[in-house]
């Protein structure tokens, strides 16, 4: 029996291939910083019923019989259980050289891009397996239409020589895939240059055996210069094929027609229907027919920490409230209605709390865009993930967050989620925070999520939006229900503010 040792086997992207490969019989063994401190048990409880066992992240786990140490790119050399792999010569893999094995031998269907990648997955994954073709599903996102034992799963097991995977181009590896059919969601500034990026997307795209499908409207993507022959384009601009027509963009949802089918999305923002129809794309040249693309597409619920609404805590009563009559006005100049006047008397006030994975600049402004669309004032919490990653964005993420709120909108920025290992601190969320508040916004810094839960807790009013914004980070959902609790507890009675 083959087997297998994963060096962070809690990672979003390697769980998933973690509980596809013990699902198929192969011996799975895995660590985890978070399993050593305690964080985030539950998904280590989650794994461990899945077969996989679990090591302390000191060497034990890595044995000589084993086929691989599977790494991701956050694993250093110096962690034991490669220093100790090193010393047994048992081969030390990166995760997508084990996807590629799998993805390459099989009908893979591999979705790369800057942003929308798990979504995309996920849709695809949902429509074909409506439609009969039980593919397996390989997903750096929790899958609201794939529950396993009641919970979101960011894998499927199909029966079927069909894999659809989200693959990666952070760390180069998206050139090891040479799947029959592709998707590129988009190109931007993201852990690498934009030449560098073409550059690997390009060579993913080459190794695509039948069609790439291509956001035609994302320049660095047609910049790409690929065969017409070879690319399927997708666009709300262009001429396509794939065009969306007659949009209408709701708070939580969204609808819009493509090749004379209406579709209803449950997710929100004009990113998702470029996500959709990417989808539609995709299965479309597999012979999806388009009413099985509509009840698939109809019927996905989306991706855990995706614009996930936490919660809702309703304040009843009397409300004095600084918006509560008046006129309205544009927020940022993209559409939000502001509410002016007040006044005192019987209403029903809500303040909602939204969880989204949103970490660079990209994710920022869809994020931010799509929460306008709930004409409230926005209390926006931003983690940055990574020092390295923070420095290479900076310019970007400050110019996201400024033009993604209004003046009357708060940020704040807790400190960079470290992961651990060497780098160099010479940045800090303090520095996005002056930034951002150069531009005449209300920025505040925090040294950790802690620090800014009271602040935040007593900011906000009835009527607001909270959106915690942040990659990596196993505890920022947890985080949000704490704030819903602090919530509750303060307006648990009728809030006078």
């Amino acid at each position: 029996m083959s087997s297998y040792h994963f060096v962070g086997v809690g990672g979003s992207g390697m769980s998933s291939l973690a509980q596809v490969l013990a699902a198929r019989g192969v011996r799975v063994s895995g660590s985890d910083r978070n399993y050593d401190l305690g964080i985030n048990l539950p998904l280590f409880d989650w794994l461990s019923s899945f077969g996989i066992q679990l090591y302390p992240q000191d060497g034990s786990g890595v044995t000589p019989d084993l086929e691989a140490l599977v790494v991701s790119t956050a694993v250093e050399e110096s962690i034991p259980d490669v220093a100790r792999a090193r010393q047994l010569a048992v081969p030390v893999r990166k995760r997508a050289d084990v996807l590629a094995d799998l993805l390459n031998t099989s009908y893979g269907i591999a979705v790369a891009g800057t942003s929308g990648k798990s979504t995309v997955t996920g849709m695809i994954g949902h429509i074909l397996t409506q439609a009969g073709w039980d593919p397996t599903v390989i997903n750096g996102g929790a899958m609201k239409n794939f529950p396993l034992d009641g919970r979101p799963n960011n894998m499927r097991l199909g029966s079927a020589d069909v894999i659809v995977a989200e693959v990666d181009e952070s760390d180069g590896s998206i050139v090891n895939y040479c799947p029959g059919l592709a998707v590129i969601t988009n190109i931007s500034k993201d852990h690498k240059d934009i030449p560098e990026l073409q550059t690997l997307f390009g060579i993913f795209a080459s190794q695509t055996k039948e069609k790439v499908v291509i956001n035609a409207d994302c320049p660095n993507s047609a910049a790409l210069n690929l065969s017409p022959d070879h690319v399927i384009p997708f666009s709300l601009k262009e001429v396509s094929p794939f065009k969306a027509h007659h949009l209408h963009l709701e708070p939580f949802g969204s609808t819009f027609e493509c090749q004379g089918q209406l579709f209803h999305l449950q997710v929100p923002g004009l990113h998702n229907i470029y996500n959709a129809l990417a989808a539609i794309a995709t299965v479309s040249h597999l012979g999806i027919p388009p009413a099985s693309i509509q009840e698939g597409l109809d019927s996905f619920q989306g991706i855990s920490r995706r614009f996930d609404l936490i919660g809702e805590v309703i304040c009843r009563g009397e409300v004095w409230s600084e918006g509560e009559t008046g006129s309205q006005e544009e927020g940022r100049g993209e559409g939000r209605a502001r509410r002016e006047g007040g006044g005192r008397g019987k209403s029903i006030r809500r303040i909602r709390v939204i969880d989204d994975f949103a970490h660079n600049p990209d994710k920022i402004a869809a994020t931010l865009k799509a929460a306008a669309l709930l004409n409230s004032r926005l209390i926006v919490v931003f983690q940055p993930h990574g020092f390295g990653p923070t420095r290479f964005l900076k310019d970007e993420l400050v110019e996201s967050l400024a033009k993604g709120t209004s003046d009357q909108d708060v940020i704040f920025l807790p400190e960079i989620f470290y992961a651990g290992g060497t780098t160099t601190r010479d940045i800090s969320s303090l520095d996005l925070a002056r930034a951002i508040a150069a531009r005449g916004r209300d920025a505040r810094y925090g040294e950790s999520k802690d620090a800014i839960l009271k602040p935040l807790v007593e900011e906000t009013r009835p009527g607001d939006t909270v959106v915690v914004m942040g990659g990596r980070d196993d505890t920022l959902t947890l985080f949000c229900r704490k704030v819903v609790q602090l919530l509750e507890e303060r307006y648990a009675h009728c809030a006078i503010l």
